[in-house]
């Protein structure tokens, strides 16, 4: 679910415009690019995900294989500034925000079951 809310985070509308219609997006996914949406299947399992984006709001759906459960996000933009929420098959639910500061997204959210949690990612060296 991890994957999911990061690609969901990130610039959808620019990488759709930017991406060949078929890619590998690390060495265990591998993308199909269609006229508005992005699918991505994880190699060697049964799992996707899809993402769209509709003016500044994206939509991300697909399946987990290891937790064997379907997962729906939404994220607005606003500027720099966007907020998300999601909910996976199996009852959890999240919600949080990110802001993009020059090449870093920093990300808070918490879930449902009490978890919180801030990631940042940066274009080159990836999320931590």
């Amino acid at each position: 679910m991890l994957l999911g809310l990061c690609v969901g985070l990130s610039p959808v509308g620019q990488a759709l415009a930017e991406l060949p219609k078929s890619f590998p997006l690390g060495p265990a996914v591998r993308c199909e690019l269609s006229a508005a949406i992005l699918f991505c299947r994880q190699s060697g399992t049964a799992g996707f995900y899809a993402i769209s984006k509709s003016g500044t709001d994206t939509y991300a759906r697909g399946y987990d294989a290891g937790l064997a459960t379907y997962w729906a996000q939404t994220s607005s933009q606003y500027g720099r500034f966007s907020i998300f929420s999601g909910v996976s098959g199996d009852g959890q639910v999240w919600f949080g925000s990110s802001k993009r500061i020059g090449w870093n997204m920093v990300s808070n959210f918490s879930t449902s079951s009490g978890d919180a949690r801030r990631i940042s990612c940066n274009r080159i060296s990836g999320c931590n």
